[in-house]
């Protein structure tokens, strides 16, 4: 278990742009460290993005169609050759092999829409 982070101002945290993204198309990563998804996301009225990051482990058809908690104003990352625009959070996946970070995506409720914030 890791200790917790230091505390910061409830106004700092208000500055994470958290949204509702809807997954629209999963596709293997080629050429990143560790497995990888590209993820394409429709985020509502902010458009679409692309996020890649470790679900390797979960299935394309559990992806596809999900809607999903991201962060949207972290900035561009480069992930090997892809640009990942969005940060799908998650959780530790229980099988991710020593020294990955695979996850499991955090999910919003079926009721939510795509570009909703997230607080």
């Amino acid at each position: 278990m890791r200790d917790a982070k230091p505390k910061i101002t409830f106004g700092k945290f208000q500055n994470v742009d958290m949204r509702v993204a809807l997954v629209l198309a999963v596709t293997d990563a080629q050429g990143t460290r560790f497995p990888s998804k590209v993820l394409e996301l429709d985020v509502g009225d902010l458009g679409k993005r692309r996020s890649v990051g470790q679900f390797a482990l979960v299935a394309d058809d559990e992806l596809a169609g999900a809607k999903v908690i991201t962060c949207v104003n972290l900035g561009e990352r480069e992930m090997g050759p892809y640009v990942s625009q969005a940060l799908v959070l998650g959780t530790p996946h229980p099988e991710s092999p020593e020294g990955q970070s695979q996850a499991i995506p955090l999910r919003a409720d079926a009721m939510a829409t795509p570009g909703e914030a997230v607080y």
